[in-house]
């Protein structure tokens, strides 16, 4: 074979196979994104909370349906699977309520109101399902253990001693006898979120914090029940790792 029809053949071969070299170059140096499992992150937002009690014969009584409060904390979750992840965290969440008395003594009608402030902290765990990309849908549920942190109550109440009215504006003071201070009950709800950056996640979720304990201990006969219901909403922010 002629010289110059083997040069022509080594710069085909060249031609032929250069694109492919270049390519495996850069499978190599950039190797596929790996599944991050781990988010760390934030959340804060507003709840609205229902104090119910079963009021039986105080029928002189009446608890404000819904009283608005603060709710933030941390999260963090991890993620088997693109569609599936098991979260927990703890948040302070404010769960509050406003009672007014209205009632007649000796033929005189007394009207007393008292707004409470509660402060709970609550740690959930729960399981994430999600569906979409850009966008992300996600169903979630479980359940909380919590714990009364304080209370400060803010109104007035009536001396029948003194026969006259006493603002109240003062911290509740905590009797191991009477406050039932731990809680647990389920959280559900639903969210949706984006990645803004390569590992960094905002959303938003709607959610539930459904207490199944009294707020009281047992003790006195004939008690009336009361339990927390707070509707959240929460914006927060995460970093995938």
């Amino acid at each position: 074979m002629k010289k110059s029809h083997l040069f022509c053949l080594a710069i085909l071969c060249v031609v032929s196979f250069w694109p492919q070299a270049i390519s495996a170059q850069d499978t190599v140096a950039q190797p596929p994104k790996r599944l991050r499992h781990w988010a760390f992150g934030i959340t804060a937002g507003l709840d609205r909370n229902y104090h119910s009690v079963d009021m039986v014969y105080m029928t002189d009584m009446r608890f404000d349906k819904f009283k608005t409060g603060t709710v933030y904390g941390v999260r963090i979750g991890y993620a088997p699977l693109k569609w599936l992840s098991f979260n927990t965290g703890a948040v302070m969440i404010q769960k509050n309520y406003h009672m007014n008395h209205v009632f007649e003594y000796y033929n005189l009608r007394y009207s007393l109101f008292t707004t409470t402030t509660n402060n709970y902290i609550n740690v959930p765990l729960e399981v994430k399902f999600t569906v979409g990309r850009a966008v992300k849908l996600h169903l979630f549920g479980g359940g909380f253990w919590g714990y009364w942190l304080s209370s400060h109550r803010v109104g007035n109440t009536y001396s029948f001693s003194d026969h006259r009215y006493f603002d109240v504006d003062s911290d509740w003071e905590f009797n191991d006898k009477r406050d039932n201070r731990q809680e647990m009950g389920f959280t559900w709800g639903v969210g949706l979120s984006s990645l803004i950056i390569d590992r960094i996640e905002v959303g938003a979720e709607l959610r539930w914090y459904y207490s199944t304990t009294d707020i009281q201990k047992p003790y006195m006969t004939n008690l009336n029940p009361r339990y927390n219901t707070a509707v959240a909403a929460q914006f927060g922010i995460s970093y995938w790792l």
